[in-house]
């Protein structure tokens, strides 16, 4: 299957462009009266976009009591009785922390207008995994999900190499390429060692059965993970973000720094 892909001059520029599509959703939302379920990762990859979708909420602002944030993984702690829980969401890793600094972003770049209520911004619950599957169901699905690609070995959420095209949300043990990955992406971590070793995420197929997929890749580290993911053609078990193949409406957005060792021709 062909990829849908577009080499951005410049992160701003692939900020820009996805900050559009993402906003053009919402709208349209609004103006139907329906919810709009944007599918989100933790970390660095979203930072820029976000930061566009506040400069134009700022300038043009819209009412986001549709919106409803959901949060693709976090990680998981020993609970000293045999289980597991999520880090507290004061934690400096805690994607539920990174998911409410997005929202009261948003929230304060439309003051005055409706903003996302808290109950709006989901995150899978490590007592009852399965149970975020079925609540994105009932809730009509995703609209719009964006992924980022694993640096190291094309990780997607959480889900390491090997993992099922139709895993659900569930708790992992999380692959030391992943652990390695998120030292930069929480940077208050010196070392591998602080990094938990579990984690909550959804599966492939949680990201599958959304509308509409925008992955998402910038700078020169995530260039390698993009050659893989051009190269295979079709889904690979062994390199995850190549599920994408196989989704009827997905994108990939890369700057031109993650393409510095493609040189992927580009349409006349």
């Amino acid at each position: 299957m062909h990829l849908n892909l577009t080499v951005n001059t410049t992160l701003e520029d692939l900020a820009e462009a996805v900050a559009a599509e993402t906003l053009s959703g919402l709208i349209a939302a609004n103006e139907e009266n329906r919810r709009f379920l944007i599918g989100v990762p933790a970390g660095r990859t979203l930072v820029p976009v976000f930061e566009v979708i506040e400069k134009e909420l700022r300038a043009r602002p819209i009412a986001l009591d549709r919106l409803t944030i959901v949060m693709m993984d976090d990680y998981v702690l020993a609970n000293g009785h045999g289980g597991w829980a999520a880090p507290p969401s004061t934690a400096h890793f805690s994607c539920r922390r990174f998911g409410e600094k997005l929202r009261t972003g948003l929230n304060s770049a439309v003051a005055g207008m409706p903003g996302i209520p808290e109950s709006q911004l989901w995150s899978p619950d490590p007592v009852d995994p399965s149970a975020y599957d079925r609540r994105i169901f009932e809730a009509g699905g995703i609209d719009l999900f964006f992924v980022a690609v694993g640096a190291s070995d094309c990780h997607v959420a959480f889900n390491p190499p090997g993992t099922a095209v139709d895993s659900r949300t569930r708790i992992i043990p999380l692959a030391t390429t992943t652990r390695t990955d998120n030292l930069k992406t929480f940077p208050e971590f010196t070392s591998l060692e602080q990094v938990p070793t579990h984690g909550i995420t959804v599966g492939i197929a949680t990201l599958a059965d959304a509308r509409r997929l925008l992955m998402l890749a910038h700078g020169t580290s995530k260039g390698p993970a993009v050659k893989r993911l051009i190269e295979a053609g079709a889904f690979d078990s062994q390199w995850p973000a190549t599920f994408i193949y196989d989704h009827p409406n997905a994108s990939i957005q890369i700057d031109a720094a993650a393409d510095s060792g493609l040189r992927i021709p580009q349409p006349v």
